[in-house]
């Protein structure tokens, strides 16, 4: 996906077709006779590490609701459908592990999913601001966009590394939702935004808190392990570049490098 061609004011996001299309993505959609080549061990821990993260979306959305943003009618029938799909998304690249001989046990599941005692803290910290500011919603919106983004951006350059033709089908349909996913928040962000105190908010936090994608379930060595298989040449390392400018769009983010530096690109 070359997001550099993205305009700095995206259309409005049509919510209404959304909700009545959302879910189009399933496993049965998929023709799992054919498992293709074997993947190897860096691809397959890709695959591992992306399915945890789209399983932890309930939990995500969980702690969302506990938060001011669930007042917004728009972002919650939004969120409700986001869940949805991401569910399956989670479901998709576990039977893509299963077509590879690895068996999946459930209770792994369970254990990223128990909460440790710094994600009470940070819950807390997250439902006190969103009641002390009108502009919680802008920090969350902002941060779906940079997350959606980095979920698209890694689903592509895994697809560019791994050429297998299976994993290449599954996750280019996983893509079309994940496209649909940053539109949302992308196009919240940029409206949310506009306000200086929402900028400065959202930078404040960004700066300071944000991490990769999936960083804060599985661990930083792992998410490292991740980007330095996904973005190890130049080439891929120019998409987190794009994504990053893609970000800094913003209004109030035209600082936003944090992809870039993790990744070392």
């Amino acid at each position: 996906m070359n997001t550099s061609s993205l305009p700095i004011r995206q259309p409005r996001f049509p919510l209404d077709r959304y909700l009545l299309t959302t879910g189009a993505t399933r496993p049965e959609s998929f023709n799992w006779s054919i498992p293709g080549p074997h993947l190897d061990d860096s691809a397959l821990f890709c695959v591992g590490y992306m399915m945890d993260i789209e399983s932890h979306t309930i939990i995500y959305l969980r702690e969302l609701l506990s938060t001011s943003v669930a007042e917004d009618p728009s972002i919650t029938a939004f969120l409700s459908c986001w869940a949805y799909e991401e569910f399956f998304h989670s479901q998709i690249l576990k039977r893509v592990l299963e077509s590879q001989g690895i068996t999946i046990d459930d209770r792994r599941f369970a254990e990223l999913r128990r909460r440790k005692p710094a994600d009470r803290v940070q819950q807390s910290f997250a439902r006190l601001l969103s009641r002390m500011t009108r502009h919680f919603p802008a920090v969350h919106m902002t941060w779906g966009a940079i997350n959606e983004l980095s979920t698209l951006t890694g689903y592509q350059a895994l697809i560019d590394r791994a050429n297998h033709p299976l994993l290449t089908t599954v996750l280019t349909h996983i893509i079309k939702d994940e496209r649909r996913h940053f539109s949302f928040y992308f196009n919240q962000a940029q409206t949310r935004l506009r306000p200086r105190a929402a900028q400065l908010l959202t930078s404040t936090i960004v700066r300071n808190f944000w991490g990769p994608v999936g960083s804060p379930v599985r661990g930083d060595t792992d998410a490292r392990q991740v980007c330095n298989y996904l973005f190890a040449d130049e080439e891929r390392s120019h998409r987190l570049q794009r994504h990053d400018s893609t970000i800094a769009r913003l209004p109030g983010l035209d600082w936003f490098d944090l992809a870039s530096r993790y990744c070392g690109a």
